[in-house]
């Protein structure tokens, strides 16, 4: 026997009765609500559905005392009745606002969309407080799941961090404090860490309308493992090639200027194509080399003051043997007033070669290339510009990774090693300045070079 719906139809929380034997259920309209249900369902409906949401441990007689409904928390208060007319239990769902893994309201489809991401996402609202977070982030910090509580405060979180070590070396208290500051002052801000169970993480943290603040975390653990190991072998086989490269070039030039005697035609052809490849070969070499030493912070830098025109005319005369075998020409445009800036000169010079060269080998024939110097209040700036076909889109927004290349090969069918505007781009970054790109594909392509007058005085040749 169950009781009328009409004792608790009205009341305003969700209620619902099952009696013992689990064959006969009731719910008031919220109670269907709670459920999924419609209202009116029948008791096989409601005992099924309750199962499905609190166990079916709970509905055989175990007590549980609260449950989450997707973005709710209800706190349950179970009522046993046993008359001789009427056996089960009466079950009220109070409700005590957001669950643990979900802001105010938010739809179930949105909690189980954040709980499937692979990114570990919190959010924190303007007074510090934990309003939500998903499973991925949880477990990304390797973290005891009682730090993380609805409405709980962010402190404890940071605080274990620095406890075990997150943070690096250091007072834990201080560490912890500093962490806290910049999450209160809502500074954005991204970075990598590598916990102290080997992990790397890439955190960000951006700050989000009505002062809230959102964390993000990405594990990056196997693409950074990847990328070391890449660039060890990059380096390890770069280094293997090189000697035996310079003895094969150096004997192919031997052989090109007839110190092996007298060659057929057809024979010098090949040795000339010999040549050709293996001096290409030891450029990516050394191109390879140059790129894992910028990365290292292995190359040396000498900085010096420098009358840059002059280095800007002098690059152009070491270039000119190629730019005219391709039929271009070189113009210069400078001040007639030194311009001085403190550079390293060598390193520069190796600017302006990779710049030259892929002006000279992108423009059309009988093209000319043109450098200018201009200075201003704040540094000074070179640019290196071509009429040339210009670049697509989509291989400006790769153009300073390695390897890059388009898809069509120069003007004048001169295969690069796609890695010198990487080295200009670190060559540059090292000056403390910035290199840019101004192209139009038909148009032209203009390369900009801005350079500080000075430099860090410990960095300076005395």
């Amino acid at each position: 026997m169950i009781p009328p719906a009409s004792l608790f139809a009205h009341v305003p929380v969700p209620i619902i009765f099952i009696d013992t034997d689990r064959q006969s259920a009731l719910a008031n309209d919220h109670g269907y609500g709670l459920l999924g249900l419609s209202t009116g369902a029948d008791s096989p409906a409601i005992v099924a559905a309750l199962a499905r949401l609190l166990g079916d441990e709970h509905s055989r007689g175990a007590v549980t005392n609260e449950v989450d409904v997707g973005a709710r928390r209800y706190r349950i208060e179970t009522r046993e009745i046993d008359t001789p007319d009427l056996s089960g239990r009466m079950l009220l769902f109070h409700d005590d606002g957001a669950g643990p893994a979900g802001a105010p309201d938010l739809p179930p489809h949105i909690k189980a969309t954040i709980d499937n991401l692979d990114e570990g996402v919190m959010l924190v609202d303007r007074h510090q407080h934990i309003r939500l977070w998903n499973d991925a982030f949880l477990r990304m910090l390797d973290l005891p799941a009682r730090l993380f509580r609805q409405d709980g405060e962010i402190m404890p979180l940071i605080r274990a961090l620095a406890d075990r070590g997150d943070y690096g070396p250091g007072d834990p208290v201080m560490l912890a404090e500093q962490i806290a500051a910049n999450v209160r002052a809502r500074k954005a801000a991204e970075g990598e860490r590598q916990m102290t169970n080997g992990t790397i993480i890439a955190a960000e943290w951006l700050p989000i309308r009505d002062g809230y603040f959102l964390f993000r975390l990405r594990n990056v653990t196997t693409e950074r493992n990847a990328s070391r190991f890449k660039d060890e072998l990059i380096a390890t086989v770069s280094h293997e090639l090189r000697t035996p490269l310079t003895v094969i070039s150096g004997a192919l030039s031997l052989l090109r200027a007839g110190a092996g005697g007298q060659t057929e035609p057809r024979a010098a052809e090949l040795i000339d194509v010999a040549y050709r490849n293996s001096d290409r070969l030891t450029r990516l070499v050394n191109d390879l080399l140059d790129v894992d030493k910028l990365q290292s912070d292995a190359l040396d830098f000498r900085f010096e003051r420098t009358d840059i025109g002059l280095l800007l005319a002098s690059s152009i005369e070491q270039n000119l043997p190629y730019s005219q075998g391709l039929g271009i020409r070189i113009e210069i445009d400078i001040p007639d007033e030194a311009v001085i800036a403190e550079v390293d000169p060598d390193r520069l010079l190796q600017v302006m070669s990779n710049l030259l060269s892929n002006a000279a080998k992108f423009s059309h024939r009988d093209g000319r290339v043109r450098v200018r110097l201009r200075s201003s209040a704040s540094g000074v700036r070179i640019s290196v510009i071509d009429k040339g076909r210009g670049m697509s889109p989509e291989f400006c927004r790769r153009l300073f990774t390695r390897f890059a290349q388009e898809n069509r090969g120069s003007e004048h069918g001169q295969a690069g090693t796609g890695l010198g505007l990487v080295i200009c781009k670190s060559i540059v970054e090292k000056h403390s300045g910035r290199i840019l790109v101004d192209t139009q594909e038909g148009i032209g392509t203009t390369f900009h070079v801005d350079l500080p007058y000075h430099q860090d005085a410990a960095l300076l040749v005395l």
